[in-house]
């Protein structure tokens, strides 16, 4: 009979049923393991969604940009020459306030939707999500594991 109750403690266990030092330590390492296996979790999540992310906001600020572009160029090159036809129809100032209104009518409705694509990006709501859960999770079997050893002590 000491020779099972030699064993069981060698294995771990207490001579009251319960678990020694030994699983304690296990139950640690297992923790430790998840927690690394979580933490590249996190890491895969977070940069799948950063780079959705990043691609919408590439969109949109290539909109904008491209909003810029036009407004730019259209003030260059077809500011002359809508002010000189419409000259022919009306004084020339009149024709040089109308090309100017509609150009800039122009560009910034294309910025516009250029600024709206870039609303659409949000944080990884996901992965803070995900986080604020293993956070609790971690707090958890932290809390377990200490009352544990401490009960079993």
């Amino acid at each position: 009979m000491d020779e099972t109750r030699t064993g069981r403690q060698a294995e771990g266990f207490r001579e009251d049923g319960g678990l020694g030092e030994q699983s304690l330590g296990t139950l640690v390492s297992e923790f430790i393991e998840q927690g690394r296996h979580l933490l590249r979790a996190e890491f895969t999540l977070a940069r799948t969604e950063m780079r959705s992310e990043a691609r919408k906001a590439a969109a949109g600020g290539g909109m904008v940009a491209a909003g810029g572009v036009v407004l730019f160029l259209g003030a260059m090159a077809l500011v002359a020459f809508l002010v000189i036809a419409l000259a022919g129809v009306m004084p020339l100032w009149a024709s040089a306030l109308l090309v100017t209104v509609l150009l800039i009518a122009a560009g910034a409705g294309i910025a516009a939707v250029g600024a709206k694509r870039l609303k659409a990006v949000h944080a990884p709501r996901k992965t803070i999500q995900t986080l604020k859960e293993d956070s609790q999770w971690a707090s958890t079997t932290m809390r377990s594991a200490k009352s544990q050893m401490h009960g079993h002590a």
